[in-house]
C-alpha cells in the first residue's frame, strides 16, 4: 500500500509538459504546482476575512474607542504564535 502511494505521489510532483496553452490551461498548472500553497493560503484568507466581518459586527455594538485595543491585542497575539509557529 505504500509503494502504491509512493507512485501516486510522485507522478503527481513531477512537472508535466504540455506545449501550447489557454489561460485555464495554465492556471489549472499553477495550482497543481502549488497546491501545497494555495489551501493554506485560501483557508487562512478566508479566516481574515470571517475576523473582519466579526469586528464590524462588533463596531456596531462598541462604542468606536473600544475597538483598537483588541484589534492591536489580537495582531499581536496572531503574529507572536506565527513566530513561535515559524521558529
Amino acid at each position: 500500500m505504500q509503494e502504491k502511494w509512493r507512485v501516486k505521489l510522485a507522478l503527481a510532483m513531477e512537472p508535466k509538459v504540455e506545449t501550447g496553452g489557454s489561460k485555464k490551461g495554465s492556471f489549472k498548472r499553477f495550482c497543481e504546482k502549488y497546491a501545497m500553497f494555495m489551501l493554506p493560503f485560501i483557508t487562512v484568507l478566508r479566516e481574515g476575512l470571517e475576523a473582519v466581518v466579526f469586528v464590524a459586527g462588533v463596531t456596531f455594538s462598541a462604542p468606536a474607542t473600544a475597538v483598537p485595543l483588541p484589534i492591536f491585542c489580537g495582531l499581536a497575539a496572531g503574529a507572536a504564535v506565527g513566530y513561535g509557529i515559524y521558529k
